[in-house]
């Protein structure tokens, strides 16, 4: 079982969100977990949730109650791995849970964590911790709770703790060399928090290094004035210093080398054709290693050893190379009306849309290598395993856009466009880019200025790349890239019927379970679909011609996994995952599992359990049932990103645990668009004549036979066909069955 209060309140066993019930009920609940295995006294919780002069005669009264009803929500979970227990200890209640089980606990372990490492001198491997730290965070300290009016002492200790993480982070990162990474959110953070001194000195670090001398030092003013007017201060020593520093331009600020690797991505330089490319950060212009800062230099700048020969700057020359890329800007700006929003609740709405673009700009093989403000760059095409760089950024965009569609706080915009740019990559780690420089970005950077909120543009040049496989239309008056703006709609489908073809012989069940996918997607419901029918009915023939519709394009993801076979449940569904993601190779598809479940289970020694479960089923040594459990919650991860469709053939022949599991996916969740297709012999009411049943989102359709010179089956699962032409709908106990014929 899992709790988490960084963000809305929210409690969920094996993928399933529990239901808490009404504001008291909840808010008992997140004040025992924000002091979570400690008694917390009958007084405490009846001061927090009224003041001593609006208290009712009945607050005890109506306290109790709400203990009693969270501890039936705990016990109806059932949740066997992470139990929790709601105790009546003397002066009042603790909440009883286990390590681990609590998103706060797992934000301060890895900030420990991170921060140990940033000490040791080694911040990229902080920089991850700190920044999986930070994604427990889904908005600010129970934000259903806070509008509601609650807001107490530990609310505010845990948003300071955030900010104190951030500007680790921030550090870490800084000392990786990602200024232009950071440069956005530093901007952002700073003028939301206008007295945190650290987070200035880092802003201003970040714009130095950025080649912004004159806005480093109008940070330091901005703060200057800002402390002597308010409460007569001068800045600290260390951001006087760092100003002097600037103002000499004292090579130490210069990061000389980097930590443990060289950057990622880092730069983007919006350039003129003529603008060379720069010299590797460490040297000076005529190539010499930069001079070697003083201490307090090295600190703020970050720099590694000199000792180490392949940490010097002479050793980390980049290789420069042309090359054509896509280029994807990304704007999430908030809209008028929700401009009454805070400032800190506009920067926690941009980190978590920044979070879910970056997964889908991931998950089709771009890189976020930069962000200013509200905007947000991506390049495709830095790989030589990635030729489709236009479609592969065209149809992120459009990912981008419809998951962010769900924040109506937020007016998102997006523009394409692709040609070549100079990419400069690190000789010691060549797949690593270190920046990318060329016209592309501007060109880039003014097509976004014509886009309206909601939609994607794409370049003249990049629609001819892509015309094939995205579907356009002309914008009027756009000037794009001299050859024309359009608007992306849609992604085509990945082949075209041949003439004459598109009729199938079960085009009506087809379309049923097209509108089902369609009311699954919609909603964000999971369904079961069982489709039964007899032998030559037509039953895998109608899910394989489903399954290649659904999965003509690249919006939905379709599993088809053998179930009746030898191999394991795991194995089977692993096979599927693999053949899903072609033509990319196997390992491409395993690292795309991988990160899946490491979204799930987070990065630590907790995932590798659920890695060998999901990529080495045959040796984990597992229960199929625990297995099944994982891909689960992996499956329900993968929905975030796009909709999932799971055709599973021969359902009757399929083991009980696997028979179990299907039929409970469809009650695994509430906010997932997972469409789960199962086909049968009608032997399989005669195994489990409750299947289904109780469930709202299950349908069955029974198929009659084909009409033509087709044998008729015979022994006991011949079934006498309805009269064709006839379509009966019966509801049931939970199940609606669908008879066509």
């Amino acid at each position: 079982m899992e709790f988490r209060i960084l963000g809305p309140l929210e409690v969920q066993a094996l993928g399933h969100t529990l239901a808490l019930g009404g504001f008291k009920q909840r808010a008992v609940l997140g004040l025992l977990l924000l002091r979570a295995n400690q008694v917390v006294a009958t007084s405490e919780l009846l001061r927090a949730l009224w003041p001593d002069e609006n208290r009712p005669a009945t607050a005890r009264k109506i306290l109790q109650n709400a203990v009693s009803g969270l501890r039936t929500a705990l016990a109806r979970a059932h949740s066997r791995a992470r139990p929790a227990e709601l105790l009546t200890r003397a002066p009042g209640y603790m909440l009883r849970i286990t390590p681990g089980s609590l998103d706060v606990s797992r934000f301060d372990q890895r900030v420990a964590e991170g921060r140990t490492h940033l000490e040791a001198g080694r911040p990229l491997r902080a920089a991850e911790l700190l920044r999986d730290a930070l994604d427990e965070w889904r908005g600010p300290v129970l934000s259903d709770l806070v509008e509601q009016g609650i807001d107490w002492p530990e609310m505010a200790r845990l948003r300071q703790l955030r900010l104190d993480a951030m500007e680790f982070r921030f550090e870490a990162e800084l000392q990786c060399g990602r200024h232009q990474a950071v440069l956005g959110e530093l901007i952002t953070l700073t003028a939301a928090e206008p007295l945190r001194e650290r987070l200035h000195g880092q802003l201003m670090l970040a714009l130095y290094r950025c080649g912004r001398q004159a806005e480093a030092l109008a940070a330091f003013t901005s703060l200057r004035r800002t402390l002597d007017e308010e409460y007569g201060l001068e800045p600290s020593r260390e951001l006087q210093h760092l100003q002097q520093q600037i103002l000499r331009h004292d090579p130490g600020l210069v990061l000389a080398a980097q930590a443990e690797h060289p950057p990622e991505p880092v730069a983007l330089v919006a350039n003129t054709p003529a603008t060379a490319v720069t010299e590797p950060a460490g040297t000076s212009s005529g190539g010499a290693p930069a001079a070697e800062s003083p201490p307090r230099a090295a600190a703020l700048a970050g720099s590694a050893a000199a000792s180490d020969p392949v940490l010097r700057p002479e050793s980390c020359r980049p290789l420069s190379e042309r090359r054509d890329v896509a280029v994807l800007l990304v704007r999430a700006a908030v809209r008028p009306s929700g401009e009454h929003v805070g400032t800190g609740a506009q920067d926690t709405l941009a980190h978590d849309a920044m979070s879910a673009a970056a997964e889908s700009i991931a998950a089709h093989g771009g890189r976020v290598v930069g962000s200013l403000g509200q905007v947000w760059a991506a390049l495709f095409g830095l790989r030589d395993d990635t030729p489709s760089a236009g479609p592969d950024a065209v149809r992120a965009a459009l990912a981008v856009r419809d998951r962010l569609a769900r924040r109506p706080e937020l007016a998102v915009s997006a523009v394409v466009t692709t040609g070549s740019m100079l990419i400069r990559r690190s000789s010691v780690r060549p797949d690593s880019a270190v920046s990318a420089v060329g016209v592309l970005l501007d060109t880039a950077r003014h097509m976004l200025a014509e886009v309206p909120p909601g939609k994607v543009y794409v370049g003249g040049r990049a629609v001819a790349d892509t015309e094939d496989r995205i579907a356009y239309q002309r914008v009027a008056g756009g000037r794009g890239t001299g050859h024309g703006l359009y608007e992306a709609l849609a992604p085509r489908t990945r082949r075209s019927p041949a003439p004459g073809a598109g009729h199938h012989e079960r085009e009506h069940e087809l379309t049923v379970l097209t509108g089902l996918l369609a009311h699954s997607r919609h909603r964000r419901v999971p369904y079961l679909l069982t489709v039964l029918g007899g032998p030559g009915t037509g039953k895998s023939r109608l899910l394989a011609e489903f399954a290649g519709r659904a999965g003509a394009t690249d919006d939905v993801l379709v599993l088809r996994p053998a179930f009746g076979g030898p191999a394991a449940p795991a194995a089977a569904l692993l096979d599927a995952w693999r053949a899903a993601c072609r033509p990319r190779p196997a390992a491409s598809a395993d690292a795309a599992l991988a990160a899946l479940v490491r979204s799930v289970a987070g990065p630590g020694p907790e995932a590798d359990p659920l890695l060998r479960a999901m990529l080495a089923p045959d040796r984990s040594g597992g229960s199929p049932g625990t297995a099944l459990e994982v891909w689960t919650r992996v499956l329900l991860a993968g929905t975030r990103q796009r909709p999932v469709v799971l055709c599973v053939d021969d359902v009757h022949l399929a083991p009980g645990p696997v028979q179990d599991w299907l039929e409970g996916l469809a009650g695994s969740t509430t906010d997932a668009p997972l469409l789960v297709v199962a086909s049968a012999r009608p032997e399989l009411l005669g195994q489990r004549p409750m299947w289904g049943v109780g469930q709202h989102s299950t349908s069955t359709i029974s198929l009659a036979p084909l009409p033509g010179p087709r044998r008729a089956p015979v022994g006991p699962s011949a079934v006498p066909p309805p009269r064709e032409g006839v379509v009966v709908l019966r509801p049931g106990a939970g199940r609606a069955r669908l008879l066509t014929g």
